[in-house]
C-alpha cells in the first residue's frame, strides 16, 4: 500500500480559541503507522492563504484533512480553493462539528471537497486512506466506511457513524506533532494558574437532551471513558517530556461517573506530580456533590466551569436542563464552600425568551458567587431540537454559507420573536459589562493577569467577547 502524505489542519480564525488541537492529534495517532502525517494549527501559525499555499508547495500532501466548526465554512472554502489550485490531485477530507451536525448539506456549501466525516473519525479515516492509497474509492468500497459522507453520482451518501467503546484503543494524541509546550499564553478560558498547559479528555459522549446542544451528534449519546491508568500515563508524558504543569480537562461529562473521578484523583496524587488542573469546558451542576468536589480539590483542581444557561426557571425547563434556579444557587454555594473558584456559562436569546427572562438571567448571574461569567447568544446549530422546531414553525430559514459565518461568539444569527439581532447583541454586551464592571469582579480579574504578554492576550479576548462579530 502506498504511504500517503497527510496534512491535518485547523483553520485560522480570530473567533476561535488557541488550544492545541488534540482532536487532530488522535487522528494522527490512528493513521501515522501507515502514513506520513503533519498537523497544522492555523490559529497558532496565523495562517494566511499565501502562507498556506507556500506550505502546500513545500509539503505537497496527498491528502488534506480540515477540522470545521460552523463559523469556519466560508474560510474553509478559500482553503479548499487554494488546495485545488496548488495540488489539483490532492484529496480533501472534512471533519469536525459542522459536518457532523449538517452532513446532508456539506457538499452543497463546499462542493470541491472530496469526502467528509460525521462523528468520531479515527476508524473511518484509517479505512478511507487505505482506499485512497490503492485508488479504490468506488462506491461499493465507500459504503462500508463508518461515518463517511460521500457522493454517489448526484446523491450525497451518509454512512452511519460508530463510536469506539474502548477509548484506550485510540491511544493518546500525537503530542510530538502538536508540541503543547510551544503554545503561547492563550489557554481555554483565558486564565491559568501554571504554565505550560495541555488539554486532555477522559470521556466522550453525552446522554442528556439539552435542546440547544448538538454534542451527541459528534460523540454519541453513550458516555465512554478511558482507563485511568492510560490517562495518568499521558499526563506523565506531558509532564516529563513537554514540561506541562497544568491540565485542562475538556470533557463535557467528566464528572458523570463519580468512581472514575475518585480513581483519577487518587492516582494523580499517588504520582506526586506538581500539577494543577481545571475543567474550563464546563461540567453539569447536577453531577456535583460535596464528596466529589473535595476529592478533586485535594488532587489539584482549583477552578471549575459549569453550564447554568438561564436565570429563569421557565427557560431552564424549556431547555430541558434538569435544573432550577434554586438548585443552581445551592450548587454554586457548595462549590465555593469546598474552596474552589467557579465560572458559569449563560445563553441569551433562547427562542421562548422574553426581555424579562433575559434580565432575570443577568440579575441571577450577578447574584451568584461566580469568578467569571460567559454570555453566549443562542445559536440555531444544525441538528438540534431547538433548531428543528424553529424550522418547522417557519421561524428560521435554511442557512447559507454567509449565515454560517455569523456563528461566532459575539454575533447574532437568530433573534426571538419581538427582538432584532442588533438588540440581542446589545443585550449580551450589557450582560457582560454589568457582570464585570463591579469592583470585586474587576479586581479579581486583573489580579489573575500573569504578565504584560498575558495582558495583551486578555485584551484581545475582551475585544472578541464584546465586539468581534466575524
Amino acid at each position: 500500500m502506498k504511504r500517503l502524505k497527510v496534512l491535518l489542519m485547523k483553520p485560522n480564525s480570530e473567533s476561535d480559541e488557541l488550544i492545541p488541537p488534540f482532536g487532530l492529534g488522535y487522528l494522527a495517532t490512528a493513521i501515522r503507522g501507515k502514513h506520513d502525517v503533519k498537523i497544522l494549527d492555523g490559529i497558532k501559525e496565523n495562517l494566511t492563504l499565501e502562507k498556506f499555499e507556500n506550505i502546500l508547495q513545500k509539503e505537497r500532501p496527498d491528502v488534506v484533512g480540515l477540522q470545521i466548526f460552523t463559523f469556519h465554512v466560508i474560510r474553509v472554502k478559500d482553503y479548499i480553493n487554494s488546495i485545488k489550485k496548488v495540488l489539483p490531485r490532492a484529496k480533501i477530507i472534512l471533519g469536525g462539528p459542522h459536518p457532523s451536525c449538517s452532513p446532508q448539506n456539506i457538499f452543497e456549501f463546499l462542493p470541491k471537497a472530496d469526502f467528509a466525516f460525521r462523528g468520531e473519525a479515527e476508524i473511518g479515516l484509517t479505512k478511507l486512506l487505505a482506499l485512497i492509497a490503492e485508488n479504490q474509492t468506488q462506491g461499493e468500497n465507500l459504503s462500508g466506511i463508518p461515518g463517511l459522507i460521500w457522493r454517489s453520482g448526484e446523491q450525497t451518501k451518509i454512512n452511519a457513524p460508530i463510536f469506539v467503546e474502548d477509548l484506550d484503543e485510540l491511544g493518546m494524541p500525537s503530542w510530538d506533532l502538536i508540541r503543547p509546550d510551544k503554545y503561547p499564553l492563550a489557554p481555554h478560558g483565558g486564565f491559568f494558574k501554571n504554565y505550560p498547559i495541555a488539554p486532555l479528555i477522559i470521556t466522550r459522549g453525552c446522554p442528556f437532551s439539552c435542546t440547544y446542544c448538538a454534542g451527541y451528534l459528534i460523540s454519541g449519546k453513550k458516555i465512554r471513558h478511558r482507563s485511568v491508568d492510560k490517562v495518568i500515563e499521558e499526563i506523565k508524558i506531558l509532564y516529563h517530556d513537554y514540561g506541562i504543569r497544568e491540565i485542562h480537562i475538556e470533557d463535557d461529562n467528566f464528572t458523570f461517573y463519580h468512581e472514575l473521578v475518585y480513581e483519577f484523583c487518587q492516582k494523580l496524587k499517588e504520582n506526586n506530580l506538581d500539577i494543577t488542573w481545571t475543567c474550563p469546558n464546563g461540567v453539569r451542576l447536577d453531577s456535583l456533590d460535596e464528596k466529589l468536589l473535595k476529592a478533586m480539590k485535594k488532587a489539584g483542581l482549583y477552578s471549575i466551569s459549569v453550564g447554568i444557561e438561564s436565570g429563569s426557571d421557565k427557560i431552564l425547563k424549556d431547555m430541558r436542563k434538569n435544573l432550577t434556579t434554586a438548585k443552581i444557587r445551592e450548587k454554586i454555594k457548595l462549590i465555593k464552600d469546598c474552596g474552589l473558584e467557579v465560572s458559569g456559562f449563560f445563553i441569551i436569546g433562547y427562542p421562548t425568551e422574553t426581555k424579562l427572562d433575559i434580565m432575570e438571567t443577568i440579575k441571577f448571574a450577578m447574584s451568584l458567587d461566580l469568578k467569571r461569567a460567559g454570555f453566549s447568544l443562542f445559536k440555531p446549530f444544525p441538528g438540534t431540537e431547538a433548531t428543528q422546531k424553529l424550522m418547522e414553525k417557519g421561524e428560521l430559514k435554511e442557512m447559507s454559507d454567509e449565515d454560517w459565518a455569523h456563528f461566532v461568539l459575539a454575533d447574532a444569527v437568530y433573534a426571538p420573536p419581538g427582538f432584532t439581532k442588533t438588540e440581542m447583541k446589545v443585550l449580551r454586551r450589557r450582560a457582560l459589562l454589568r457582570f464585570y464592571l463591579r469592583p470585586k469582579i474587576m479586581f479579581k480579574f486583573v489580579s489573575e493577569i500573569k504578565s504584560p504578554k498575558h495582558f495583551k492576550v486578555i485584551l484581545k479576548r475582551i475585544y472578541s467577547w464584546l465586539f468581534a462579530a466575524k
